[in-house]
């Protein structure tokens, strides 16, 4: 690896070299960012951030956040069962489908509450905008970690343009078409503008038991956005979007670690077992063994109406109301072998409408300032199922009253609202000419309601999409085995909470500016969708809140060919929501409770050099200090568990105060070079490279070190003819050219004390890509 790294570094030093030969006037690109609810450059925004262009993310053939996250410090997204994992600066939610992320996603202003939610938004984008430390001023609704804030491209009154790119993946046999076109209908007074997606993948990992290869994904969204001009100050547009994703294994888990180290015997386990016996493969590579039916859909649609007053002669206002729908199912089979041991399903219906005001100060105001009203109300309806045929054997003894109703199956469900709402504002001030301060604060109100119920079944499929309940005097019985106490119960959660933000921005001159930071972010309580106990308590878990500091300098010198970006963090929460991980007789089952505290420090710089107009260096890294302060009744890992067992213990819980969260890697980052050739008059030859990194890090809550994921490095090139215009491009992309195996997720397998599952990452990846603009 150090050997590769070399041969990079020298190649980005050779193209340095050619670039500077034939110099030609060239600047780093302003920005202009909404991370503050207005048009600001982002030299100006006292944030840390990092900002994608539409273009970029078209280049290299990004089409979720988890591609996108391999290139941010600090960053982390990966795909896991019930939600995604998505961590900024050590900071997420991990996988419970009962809270929101800690991380938040908005799409042209509107939330984004569920990590799957966003899944198929990244079309026709105009940018990204990546925010680390919390958001609540602006962004409020839980964007207590980070925020992404996705603004997709509008419909352009004056001209019509668009694009067409279609791409072919050869390791997945991915077919991938992307196109949009847009302009006016009445010239200067009403435009138009669609865009589309459509991709089909057989997939990269072969499961060796269907001969299929898997997650087969197949994806379709589509867009319309309209925009009518109603008079020199009023603008009003109406966006409408449908996606919708099939697959089949798209939570494509593998056994590993069987045999078990010792304690563990193999001998005593369902999946590990049956692996040895019939010669099933455990290794962790780009195969697995898993039996037929798994599937899993996500289909969302969105409505947005916008209503926008500039704020050229007088305030500025802005009025958006949106309803959202979105329907998830996930049908997985999670023992890691072919045979039917262990398998579930899952589901969520979510209903979500927005309704957000704000008024802008006039743009040649000396003070500025922003004031608004958030509402939110949404109903949700998550339904899961965990089969346990393996449990068929068991049913002997004191146990055989149950064997008439085998296969068990625990049947659980959350039917949830929750309505809040909010007032925020910010004012900023210039003391000097050179000094600017900003006071900003927001009042939150949020009312969680909900009927959460669990029960003892029979499955009557492999996944449970049906269960008959048990009869009642034999839930008892049922619940020593699978832990499901037979019950319904309801819970209120009521939080309210006033958060305040002060900055000092001082702009040394014109390119170069410091600032200094203080927030207060608020996550609310909730109701746990898996709470399988019946213990009233247990239901409902508590907000979470944080303390947030930041320095840092945003700057551009050597007559603008140089941009520096530094920020120094430290934010101090308490009460931070988080996965914890059950153990039963036969099962492993997470639920939420909130950690002590939690300290999440460290410094993060990105650099960018265009000394001409041929050739792009920069450099984007991070260094992490995240600890948990206090977390003294963490979940145990297996090996913890089987002590305490043998031990005579009942219960069992860890102290991981002073250690890492999951994804906090100490070190993350990228290094990114790109090099344009002109070919004659017209056409050019584009090269483009970039090394992305990371240190290790846990992906497991209870900080499992059989599951560490070791430090990483994944290289990235791409090579582009066409024509200088950029009217017409063909390019060939490569992602992960080394292969490397990296873990997204991993869990405890049932009944198999000592095995895993885990999902691999994709590999490597080599695309064709060809692409149309017109204007």
């Amino acid at each position: 690896m150090k050997n590769r790294k070399t041969r990079f570094v020298l190649s980005v030093g050779t193209l340095a070299i050619a670039a500077t030969s034939t110099p030609v006037s060239a600047q780093v690109e302003e920005i202009i960012v909404t991370a503050q609810r207005r048009d600001q450059s982002a030299q100006d925004v006292p944030i840390s951030m990092q900002v994608v262009s539409g273009d970029d993310l078209q280049d290299r053939q990004i089409s979720g956040t988890g591609d996108l996250a391999d290139s941010l410090p600090n960053v982390m997204v990966t795909n896991d069962s019930v939600s995604n994992n998505i961590y900024v600066r050590g900071v997420g939610s991990g996988s419970n489908a009962g809270f929101e992320q800690a991380v938040a996603t908005f799409v042209d202003g509107v939330y984004h509450g569920r990590s799957r939610y966003s899944q198929s938004t990244l079309v026709d984008v105009q940018r990204i905008e990546v925010l680390r430390g919390p958001q609540t001023i602006f962004f409020g609704n839980n964007a207590i970690g980070g925020a992404f804030s996705v603004t997709t491209q509008k419909p352009s009154l004056s001209s019509w343009e668009g694009y067409a790119q279609g791409a072919y993946e050869f390791k997945a046999n991915e077919k991938t078409v992307e196109a949009a076109v847009g302009g006016p209908i009445i010239e200067d007074r009403l435009g138009i503008r669609i865009a589309g997606r459509y991709s089909d993948s057989d997939g990269y990992i072969k499961n060796l038991t269907t001969g299929q290869d898997n997650p087969a994904i197949e994806d379709k969204f589509l867009r319309m956005t309209t925009n009518l001009r109603i008079s020199d100050a009023w603008d009003a547009s109406f966006k409408v979007e449908y996606g919708k994703q099939d697959s089949v294994g798209s939570f494509p888990s593998q056994l590993t670690d069987c045999p078990p180290q010792p304690p563990f015997s193999a001998a005593t386990t369902f999946s590990c077992g049956y692996a040895l016996a019939v010669g099933e493969e455990s290794d962790f590579d780009f195969r697995r063994s898993s039996g037929a039916g798994e599937i899993g859909s996500i289909e969302a649609n969105e409505y947005v109406l916008t209503l926008e007053k500039d704020n050229v002669d007088g305030p500025g206002i802005v009025f958006q109301a949106a309803l959202a729908k979105q329907d998830f199912l996930l049908a997985a089979d999670t023992d890691g072998v072919s045979a039917d041991f262990f398998a579930f399903n899952t589901s969520e219906r979510l209903n979500q409408k927005t309704i957000e005001a704000r008024i802008n100060s006039p743009e040649n105001s000396s003070i500025e300032y922003t004031a608004g009203f958030y509402y939110l109300d949404t109903d949700s309806r998550i339904d899961t199922t965990l089969n346990f045929p393996f449990a068929t054997a068991l049913l002997a003894g004191p146990l055989a009253p149950l064997a008439p109703f085998a296969p068990l199956a625990g049947d659980i469900y959350l039917d949830q609202s929750e309505k809040a709402m909010s007032l925020f504002g910010s004012v900023t001030v210039p003391v000097t000419d050179q000094l600017f301060v900003t006071a900003g604060a927001r009042y939150v109100h949020s009312r969680k309601q909900g009927v959460q119920a669990a029960t003892n079944a029979t499955g009557n499929d492999p996944f449970g999409f049906s269960v008959t309940p048990l009869p009642a005097p034999i839930q008892p019985l049922a619940a020593f085995l699978t832990g499901f106490n037979d019950h319904t119960n309801q819970g209120i959660v009521r939080d309210d909470d006033f958060l305040p933000s002060f900055s000092l921005r001082y702009e040394v001159n014109p390119d170069v500016s410091v600032y200094a930071k203080f927030s207060q972010g608020f996550k609310a309580g909730g109701l746990d969708a898996i709470e399988l106990t019946g213990v009233q308590s247990r239901l409902t878990f508590s907000p979470e809140t944080v303390d947030a500091y930041e320095i840092g300098l945003r700057g551009l010198f050597a007559d603008r060919t140089v941009s520096l970006n530094l920020a120094l963090f430290r934010s101090d929460y308490k009460d931070l929501q988080q996965s914890v991980a059950q153990f039963t007789a036969t099962s492993a089952f997470v639920t939420i409770a909130n950690v002590g505290a939690l300290r999440s420090q460290g410094v993060e710089a990105e650099l960018q050099w265009r000394p001409n107009d041929r050739f792009e260096l920069s450099a984007n890294v991070a260094y992490l200090d995240a600890k948990y302060r206090d977390y003294a009744n963490a979940g145990c890992t297996a090996l913890q568990a089987f002590v305490a067992q043998q031990a005579g213990q009942v219960g069992c819980f860890q102290d991981l105060s002073g250690r890492s969260p999951p994804f906090a890697p100490n070190y993350s980052g990228s290094v990114n070079a790109s090099y344009d050739l002109p070919i004659g008059d017209s056409m050019q030859l584009s090269f483009a490279g970039a090394v992305n990194f990371s240190g290790a890090y846990d992906v497991i809550a209870d900080l499992d070190p059989v599951t560490r994921q070791g430090a990483w490095q994944k290289f990235d090139a791409r090579v582009a003819f066409g024509d200088r215009d950029d009217r017409w491009t063909v390019a060939l992309v490569g992602k992960n050219l080394t292969n490397e195996r990296i873990i997204t997720s991993a869990q405890d397998v049932v009944a198999s004390a000592g095995s895993y599952t885990r999902v691999i990452g994709r590999g490597r990846q080599v695309a064709l890509q060809l692409r149309y603009r017109f204007e």
